[in-house]
């Protein structure tokens, strides 16, 4: 078999025609044309044809997964998902991850920590979503458990109590304290947080509710035997004021024990 043209293709100046006895064969690339040192009337054997038609196989594979890594740094995982929808061959796959390997392409500890650094500044999320996206991103586990305790050595105290204080401003005033903490506590753990991180700046505040909680039911047990509905509403308001207790978290308990204007 002979090649009798090469030229360069109109829409990609990196890639070559290359024709054999007169007609087109394959589409190669610089690399591959490189590679083989091909020239117009060299003669091929069909062993040297599938061998150039295999390396441009592999370089077309490598093109695609490093076009894919320009837009973001990417796991193992996401390269080889990428390529399969490429309907690449599985040894041609394992070939480009040794590449994209052996010249940092892929680099698992780097992009946990670059993962980590833009939660942390760009999200209020917590340590458990960020294990969750590394985890499914197809890190190693050794790996996720080291920047998993990074990411919780991160969480700052002053990060804490302004969500804590967030999420509790948000709820108080529509329900009581001691609901506006498990609301509170349910959000933070849908963003990421475990008690552990939640719980210390919560205890003030649930500390308040259970003080709130107690003397209403001291202040209702003595006053409901005296009167009742719209009177006896107010005899509580009034005694748990005095005692310090704001009217919106006192309003709210006793709107869920069931006391409300008659």
């Amino acid at each position: 078999m002979k090649i009798t043209k090469i030229e360069v293709q109109k829409n990609n100046k990196d890639r070559f025609n290359l024709y054999i006895d007169g007609d087109f064969n394959m589409g190669i690339d610089s690399a591959t044309y490189v590679k083989f040192n091909l020239r117009k009337d060299d003669i091929l054997t069909e062993e040297k044809l599938k061998a150039i038609r295999e390396y441009d196989d592999y370089r077309r594979a490598i093109n695609s997964a490093v076009v894919y890594l320009s837009y973001k740094k990417r796991t193992e995982k996401e390269i080889r998902e990428h390529l399969k929808k490429g309907e690449i061959a599985e040894e041609v796959i394992q070939d480009v991850i040794k590449y994209c390997y052996d010249n940092r392409y892929i680099d698992h500890d780097d992009y946990a920590k670059s993962l980590m650094n833009t939660m942390l500044n760009t999200t209020d999320k917590g340590p458990d979503i960020y294990r969750q996206k590394l985890f499914e991103k197809g890190i190693e586990r050794p790996l996720i458990d080291q920047y998993y305790d990074l990411y919780t050595e991160e969480i700052t105290a002053e990060r804490m109590q302004k969500l804590v204080q967030k999420q509790l401003k948000r709820h108080q005033g529509k329900t009581s304290s001691h609901m506006a903490s498990q609301k509170t506590i349910q959000t933070l753990v849908q963003k990421g947080y475990n008690l552990n991180n939640i719980m210390p700046y919560l205890e003030n505040n649930i500390q308040d509710t259970e003080a709130l909680q107690k003397e209403l039911e001291k202040q209702v047990n003595k006053w409901s035997r005296k009167t009742t509905g719209f009177e006896l509403r107010t005899k509580v308001i009034t005694a748990l004021m005095r005692k310090g207790f704001k009217y919106d978290e006192i309003n709210a308990a006793l709107k869920e024990s069931g006391i409300e204007d008659e």
